[in-house]
């Protein structure tokens, strides 16, 4: 094969050099392409992150435990670029529970997230970022979905199936409810009371029973402009010692109906030229449908024959002819059939086809019509890997067939995008594809014998080689042993360090069990991940935006390990005011400086490294030191929460898709229990809901006449996290786009709220309530949002528009705000503002028991999480060890490590052992 490839990449070369040596240097549309996306590239390096969690799932009273890797760039560096890793609990309703916030350490960092009694049983997100990754949005984010189970589930085991069915004649979204007890038992005739919520907001409450079956059945209020993101369905239900057990379904339902769409290769399908068509199946829930089918022309001769391999994916070869319409005849599983059009072929252009025929090369064919044969136009060629051009020359069309050979050692493992320009340096054609190249750590992950004793201590050894085989220097890594046993996972679904870094995090949505593309390399697998690069959209830029830049500057800022605290001082009337004295004072953290204003009034704090979140009390004086001056603190617009982009991911039935699991954390509640440890049980037998109201309204201050009866009389309640105390000074900023129809607005006094749309009818105030009683004046208003109460000071806001009962009691719509026990109005002083910067959050160790003393192993140990390290280090031959004791078997225990090391190659080696 060599030998014919030979010629035709000398012949290739010859007629790009003869080419080159006609085309003026500054008029080269190819040098113009490259130049244009070195630029982009260089003012916007691309971060990635990604998380090795110690488990796929956990269970409340667990701890997450996990490790970032930060990168910068083609190759994968380690990022200097960012000092601070944002990482984010996420409930599956889209409700953030809590933020850390972590210093990086050459472009790694390491955490943990303690799950509560508090929260649920359901799915959950972890998501991570830099501040400099907002710049390119929160697609770009690591974000994982997960599941958490309640071995306490007050003896009831749920479930939820949605499906559309045809009712009255219209298509609905129905949802079936099971509950039965642990033992599978059908909980007939209990009573239930449900909510459903769709984008926050209560669309339906009732009360009912369930059947014989202990079956619920029920239509959601939906059609299908309507995102079901986050929504869910609330249940409260009779258990079976007559205590009210809550439970949440998240409404799984992404589409309307079976979607089926096609994809003609690199763009469009041109009549006479051959190319792919690709097609994608997805069900209601958005996992792929094996569909079949065949292709047919408008007199219904069979053209090609189709079939989904994994995921609902697959591709086929076609050859449209001119004047022909083509349709697709699909059959469902279900035995269902479906009709559609295929995208109509073009009499004029272009196909850029990609093949991998061998190991170590490309083959990049450009297909052609007949009108750009006889034109026979100077094409520009590039191809490049997450900005990095790995190719770039000029391609004369001379045949209806065009093939370009290329080195795979040349890329980088991971997604390169081909894309063909005409002379104006338009895009016409762009192809997608994964690259396998010889850049990835070998690792080697080895015990003394393959069988142990529970409790044994063991040591496994870990050897590193570099892509080249050599051993790795400076090679980092994080293990997890987990006994798999009692928590069963499929290696397909996993996310890990080859999956998200080199593949998910370049594609638009959602791709389902990513790590199948990485457990084999064979035929089979690639052909699938070839069927991915064809449906899934490449996501990092578009030619459009290189070629024609905004020049705006990047909206944030590289973070490093320092906190910056910025911002401006003005006259009373709100005019720059140069050479203030500005003074920065905590008390606690033993920090007192000061700084000038500059012409525009602007002023900075840099590299103020905080290892927790102090409190700052910044003051402005003028010159003559008078304080008749206005301080008005930066701030970074509120990270919003996204819909989850991976809502196929999301369980409807924890207790079943975590069974073994629960079931262990049962048995280790109760041996501690029966043995008096009782600090040791980390979860609630039962889930009682006047418990928790009562919990939730114990640090509310005392209430007026005017209060509602409960949160469910609210259209809106609002809560501040950690993070809203740290970005924002005011109570003003915090509200900023969070009050759905109401707006905070610059009034004669300050600012004031003013709803919107059309139930404003002209008087568009708004009422406002404080600890139930009503705020007289604007004036008042405005010195509560400009300062007279901090966000830290709130316990909760509720908004009130549409309520009619609840607007009519309190005089019109209302935002009344709860404030938390013992606050009192401050003195507004609009030259002193206090401020929070968030600071780092302190991490833990985990905890690795010894068996080595006697006695000690009398003690039953059912960790389902044995090991996690995330601090190992290979040695300058590429080698390490690590010890640790087993847990109690018998147990299949699965050992996995991942990393990275100097040069950016990431590796990651699972090995399996028996406990008995």
């Amino acid at each position: 094969m060599k030998s014919k490839k030979l010629p035709i990449i000398i012949g290739l070369i010859c007629s790009l050099l003869l080419l080159f040596a006609f085309i003026p240097k500054g008029d080269d549309p190819v040098e113009k392409l490259v130049a244009a996306l070195q630029k982009w590239t260089d003012n916007n390096p691309q971060e990635k992150v990604y998380l090795h969690m110690d488990k796929p799932y956990y269970a409340t009273g667990d701890t997450i435990w996990f490790k970032g890797y930060v990168t910068v760039g083609s190759r994968h560096q380690l990022s200097a670029l960012s000092g601070a890793l944002y990482v984010e609990l996420i409930t599956e309703q889209d409700s953030l529970i809590k933020t850390l916030k972590l210093p990086i350490t050459t472009g790694m960092v390491v955490g943990d997230f303690p799950l509560g009694d508090e929260l649920r049983a359901g799915s959950y997100r972890i998501r991570a970022y830099t501040r400099w990754m907002r710049n390119a949005g929160d697609e770009y984010f690591f974000d994982k979905t997960f599941t958490v189970g309640d071995p306490a589930n007050g003896n009831i085991v749920t479930r939820a199936d949605y499906q559309y069915k045809t009712l009255n004649n219209k298509q609905a979204l129905t949802a079936l409810l099971t509950y039965t007890d642990n033992d599978g038992r059908a909980l007939a005739e209990k009573s239930v009371k449900y909510q459903i919520v769709i984008n926050k907001e209560v669309i339906e409450t009732k009360s009912t029973k369930t059947d014989a079956l202990g079956n619920l059945s029920l239509t959601i209020p939906n059609n299908k402009n309507v995102n079901l993101s986050g929504a869910y369905i609330r249940t409260i239900i009779e258990g079976s010692n007559k205590e009210s057990i809550m439970r949440d379904f998240p409404i799984k339902a992404s589409l309307y109906q079976s979607d089926v769409q096609f994809f003609p290769e690199s763009g469009g399908l041109v009549a006479g030229v051959s190319s792919r068509l690709a097609f994608k199946a997805v069900g209601v829930d958005g996992l792929g449908v094996a569909i079949k089918g065949k292709v047919v022309d408008e007199a219904n001769n069979q053209i090609a024959e189709f079939e989904a391999a994994h995921a609902g994916m697959g591709s086929f070869l076609i050859r449209p002819e001119a004047g022909k319409s083509y349709s697709a005849q699909i059959t469902f599983p279900d035995g269902s059939t479906k009709g559609i059009v295929l995208p109509k072929a073009s009499d004029d252009g272009f196909v850029l086809s990609v093949y991998q025929p061998n190991k170590d090369s490309i083959l990049v064919r450009i297909g052609a019509s007949a009108k750009q044969l006889a034109a026979a136009p100077t094409l520009s060629f590039v191809g490049q890997t997450n900005g990095e051009v790995i190719v770039a020359s000029p391609v004369k069309i001379a045949r209806a067939s065009t093939s370009i050979w290329l080195e795979k050692k040349l890329f980088p493992t991971g997604i390169a995008q081909f894309t063909i320009f005409n002379s104006d340096g338009e895009p016409l054609n762009e192809r997608v594809a994964f690259i396998r190249s010889n850049d990835l750590m070998q690792l080697s992950v080895k015990s003394s014998k393959n069988t142990y004793k529970s409790k044994e201590a063991i040591k496994i050894e870990l050897a590193a080689k570099d892509g080249n085989g050599q051993a790795t220097l400076g090679g980092n890594f994080s293990v997890s042993v987990i006994d798999e046993t009692r928590v069963p996972m499929d290696e397909s679904g996993e996310n890990t360090i080859f999956s998200h870094m080199l593949l998910t995090s370049d594609l638009k949505g959602y791709v389902e069990k990513p790590n199948y593309y990485f457990t084999n390399n064979n035929d089979e697998v690639n052909k699938a991940l070839d069927n991915l690069m064809l449906t899934q959209g490449y996501r990092r830029f578009t030619w459009k935006e290189i070629i024609n830049p905004t020049n705006s500057k990047p909206v944030f800022e590289a973070e490093g390990l320092g906190a910056k605290i910025s911002g401006r001082v003005l006259t009373l009337g709100s005019k720059p005011l140069p050479g203030a004295t500005v003074t920065m004072l905590s008390l606690r953290a033993k920090i007192a400086k000061s700084t000038t204003s500059d012409t525009d009034g602007k002023f900075s704090f840099d590299g103020v490294f905080l290892e927790d979140s102090i409190k700052f009390a910044i003051q402005a004086r003028t010159a003559k030191n008078s304080d008749h001056t206005i301080l008005v603190i930066d701030t970074l617009p509120r990270m919003r929460i996204s819909k989850n982009k991976n809502m196929p991911d999301v369980t409807t039935n924890v207790s079943g898709t975590l069974k073994t699991y629960l079931e262990n954390g049962r048995k280790l509640d109760d041996f501690y229990e029966k043995t008096g440890q009782l600090d040791k049980v980390q979860r609630l037998k039962e889930v009682r809901i006047k418990a928790i109201r009562a919990k939730r309204t114990s640090n509310i201050a005392p209430q007026g006449m005017y209060k509602l009866p409960d949160e469910e009389s609210a259209d809106r309640v609002i809560t501040f996290g950690e993070d809203d105390v740290a970005s924002y000074t005011t109570l003003g900023m915090a509200l900023q786009g969070r009050l759905q129809g109401i707006a905070i607005e610059q009034g004669q006094y300050g600012s004031e709220f003013k709803e919107l749309g059309a139930r404003a009818s002209g008087n568009s105030s708004i009422s406002v309530y404080l600890n139930g009683v009503k705020v007289q004046g604007a004036g008042a208003v405005s010195e509560i949002l400009d300062g007279g109460i901090l966000p830290e000071d709130v316990a909760k806001i509720l908004v009130v528009r549409t309520n009619a009962a609840m607007v009519n009691m309190l005089g019109g719509p209302s935002v009344m705000i709860l404030t938390k026990l013992g606050v009192t109005r401050k003195q507004y002083n609009p030259s002193i503002v206090n401020v929070t910067p968030k600071g780092f959050n302190k991490m833990r160790d985990f905890y690795l028991p010894k068996y080595d003393k006697p006695g000690s192993e009398q003690i039953p140990d059912l960790r389902t999480t044995v090991y996690w390290n995330p601090r190992i280090k290979t040695d300058e031959t590429g080698q390490t060890s690590f010890n640790f004791f087993n847990a109690d078997g018998p147990g299949t225990y699965k050992v996995i490590v991942e990393g990275i090391n100097a040069a950016g190659e990431f590796g990651r080696q699972v090995y399996k052992y028996t406990v008995q």
